[in-house]
């Protein structure tokens, strides 16, 4: 199963769970973290092997520059000595290392690019999963809210049935403010961006805003000079 059909699946299984048995909501958020966090590991490596091929294109790369550079130098020696033929040869060199790194810096911005790719939706996975490791307490206590609302309304039951009656509305409508904000949590689940991506936006225009202030005021400073 894809790593958003879990998130997916908590907002909704859990609470339509809870309505038969009010246990296994707990016992489906622990089991679905966990496989979050497989799916983590797994991806993890992955992301590890693409930067890994990044790394190695960046690594020949700056060799074939270096050479390329090389090869020239030692030409333009050679032909100051007159040796045209060793110059001739560290040419032909350079033209060859120059095509290699061409080549390599193509597959470099590749790399790179689907390097870069993965280590956000890495990130955004973390993201999701510490919102959902969050949202675990509150959900767990909404199961355990829900269970101490039965054993309270069991009990109750053999004083009246009117009474009995009025506990079990109370206890249906326990587990359903449950199953509404299980939902409210899936939605939460399915936004793309996290509240911490959200604060560091408000900071960053905060932040570019005191620049923009700065550099007015410079500017008018230099006028009057």
């Amino acid at each position: 199963m894809g790593f958003f059909k879990r998130l997916f699946r908590i907002g909704k299984a859990n609470a339509n769970a809870a309505l038969d048995q009010l246990e296994e909501p707990v016992k489906m958020i622990e089991q679905i973290l966990r496989e979050l966090e497989d799916d983590l590991a797994k991806v993890t490596a992955a992301v590890t092997t693409q930067m890994a091929v990044e790394k190695r294109f960046e690594r020949e790369l700056k060799e074939a520059v270096e050479t390329v550079e090389k090869r020239d130098q030692q030409a333009r020696k050679a032909m100051e000595r007159g040796e045209e033929e060793l110059a001739r040869q560290a040419l032909q060199d350079k033209k060859r290392y120059t095509e290699k790194r061409d080549s390599l810096q193509a597959n470099y911005d590749i790399a790179k690019a689907n390097s870069d790719k993965l280590r956000k939706q890495l990130q955004n996975m973390r993201d999701k999963v510490d919102e959902m490791k969050a949202q675990k307490g509150t959900l767990v206590a909404q199961a355990q809210a829900a269970r101490a609302t039965q054993k309270i309304n069991q009990t109750m039951s053999g004083v009246g049935s009117n009474n009995a009656g009025a506990s079990f509305a109370r206890m249906e409508e326990k587990i359903q403010q449950m199953h509404d904000e299980a939902n409210a949590a899936q939605e939460l689940a399915d936004d793309g961006k996290s509240l911490d991506d959200k604060f560091a936006d408000m900071l960053k225009d905060s932040s570019d805003k005191d620049i923009d202030d700065e550099l007015a005021a410079l500017k008018a400073e230099m006028k009057k000079e």
